[in-house]
Parts: structure tokens; C-alpha cells; sequence
């Protein structure tokens, strides 16, 4: 996801020139045709600072903006530029209206408390790379099970599934989409319907059997000697990993409420703890609020540990 800033210094100008809209179009370099149409920004009175989120937007996108209006047509579009990589899983513009900040001089701050908070709840719940799945497949390598089911990283989707016929083998063989079954849950009491799966079984009606067993030992030392065991890949799967195509509404929710008590503390000079009439006197001493921690082990997105 990248978070693109926008600064309209003569807003009023702009709007009374006739634009009520900025268009945002993106491209995979500096030098491109910029004629993919990503999104729209509504100018509003009285502000001048906007925020765009692009939610498949990556590292390597590019963006131009321009004004534009139903009888102005399109202005001159702006030099290309690159947005922020961001973690959050809220805008700046909904963290604003949680607190009720009609002020925007503070979008940077506000942008990476967002982020910041994004990030803890993404170590909380032992999710890296977020719980949004990247737009594109990509490949993933595991050594195989050696059953009638391979278990995998959480994923929305996939599109090609390699087995080796044998731990070494130098080469992957394609398989068909007849000849695996996603899953979630036990193999002995999957799931077939609920996203996001982690799983792939045998599909019975295939041509295939087994994934491929990746275990490997060879034999190592001088007398006497001993054996190595080691796990090598023997099966590929190319697929959108991660634990949903969009944001869970739980998780965005988390991520608002996190950075909106994050801004409060900072106005009261960073206290650990608040004064309360009701409950005395709270403490934070952790890197989430435990209400936030509640919302994230009740609603199951925390992944144990290994």
C-alpha cells in the first residue's frame, strides 16, 4: 500500500478556476506515458492538504497528479514522484475525523502514527508482512510433506502448484488445477469456503498422489558416522500469500483507535499513564493497549508462535 500527499497551496483558486477533482495516474517509471487513471482526490474548501491511498500501489510506482473539472477538462499534470510505503490500515483523513482534528498542518505526524501503530499490531500478531495480500503471485518454495496434503503460508489465491518427483530432482513438474483441492483447517476436517486458506490437499480425481516427501539425509563424519536430516523443496506454489484481499474491518478499526490514543498521549507529553475520575489512574506499558489486544486475540488474527 502507498500513501500519496497532496499540496493544493491556492485551493480556493483552483476550485474557482472551475476543478473540483485531482486525477492520480500512475506508471512503472519516472519516464512513462502516466495514462492509467488510478483514482480521484474531491477538492474540498478550505483545505489543502489531501491524502491517497493506493492500495496496490508498491515501492516501484510512479504518480502524477492533475486538476480537473467537467467544463476545465484536465490541467497540466504534475512532474512524477513516488508515494510512501506505508503499513497502515486506516487514512489519515479517518484518524482525523476520530479525534476530531480539523487542523491538517499535522498529516505527516498523523501518517506515521498510523504507520507506527500498524507495525505493532502486525508484530502482536506475528504478521510481518501485514494481513492484506500483495495484488501480484509471486512464488514460494517448501520442502515437501510427503503426504496427500501440503501445508502452506496463509493465502487468498493461487494460480500454479510444482512438485519434484523426487528430493533430487533438479526440475519442478506443473500440475494441473485438477489435481489439488485449497484448503484450511485439518486435513481431516477441512474447510473449502473460508479465506484465507493455508493448505492444498490431493484432489482424488487427479493424475497426482503424494507432494513430494522433502526430507534428506546423507551420511557425514569420519567413523563412526552419523546421519544429517535436513528438509529440502520439493514443492513451488505461486500464489497471493497473506490473510485477505482487503482489510479486515477489524484490524482497520485497531489500527485507528491505537493511533488516535497514540496521538492523545503525545498532546499530554507522552504520560504512560492517564488520569481517570472512574478507574484511577491507567497504565500502558505496552506496545498495544490491551483492549487492542483483545480485539486481535478474540477475533483470531494472532498466529502462535512457532
Amino acid at each position: 500500500m502507498i500513501r500519496l500527499f497532496v499540496v493544493v497551496e491556492e485551493n480556493e483558486a483552483v476550485m474557482d478556476a472551475g476543478y473540483t477533482v485531482i486525477r492520480v495516474y500512475t506508471d512503472t517509471s519516472s519516464s512513462g506515458d502516466f495514462t492509467t487513471l488510478d483514482g480521484t482526490i474531491t477538492l474540498v474548501t478550505g483545505r489543502e492538504s489531501y491524502e491517497y491511498t493506493d492500495l496496490e500501489g508498491v515501492a516501484a510506482t510512479w504518480y502524477k497528479t492533475v486538476y480537473y473539472g467537467a467544463g476545465t477538462g484536465e490541467g497540466t499534470k504534475s512532474t512524477a514522484r513516488k508515494g510512501e510505503t506505508s503499513a497502515a490500515y486506516g487514512t489519515v483523513k479517518e484518524l482525523r475525523a476520530l479525534i476530531s482534528l480539523t487542523a491538517i498542518t499535522d498529516d505527516v505526524e498523523l501518517a506515521m502514527i498510523l504507520d507506527g501503530a500498524a507495525r505493532a499490531i502486525n508484530r502482536y500478531c506475528n504478521r510481518p508482512t501485514g494481513f492484506v495480500a500483495e495484488p501480484d503471485a509471486v512464488i514460494r518454495t517448501y520442502a515437501g510433506s510427503g503426504k496427500t496434503y501440503q501445508l502452506l503460508d496463509e493465502y487468498v489465491s493461487i494460480t500454479l502448484v510444482e512438485v519434484k518427483a523426487s528430493a533430487t530432482s533438479s526440475t519442478y513438474d506443473s500440475w494441473t488445477t485438477a489435481d489439488w483441492i485449497a484448503f484450511s483447517g485439518k486435513p481431516t476436517n477441512p474447510d473449502f469456503n473460508t479465506l484465507p486458506y493455508d493448505s492444498i490437499m490431493i484432489d482424488p480425481t487427479g493424475d497426482e498422489s503424494i507432494f513430494t516427501s522433502g526430507a534428506y539425509t546423507t551420511r557425514a563424519g569420519f567413523r563412526p558416522t552419523t546421519d544429517v536430516r535436513r528438509g529440502v523443496p520439493t514443492v513451488r506454489v505461486t500464489g497471493r500469500w497473506g490473510y485477505s484481499s482487503t482489510i479486515p474491518h477489524d484490524i482497520k478499526m485497531a489500527n485507528l483507535m491505537q493511533a488516535a490514543r497514540w496521538y492523545k498521549r503525545m498532546q499530554s507529553s507522552m504520560a504512560d499513564a492517564l488520569a481517570s475520575g472512574e478507574l484511577g489512574q491507567l497504565f500502558y506499558v505496552k506496545a498495544l493497549d490491551p483492549d487492542i489486544e483483545n480485539i486481535l486475540d478474540n477475533g483470531r488474527y494472532v498466529i502462535p508462535a512457532s
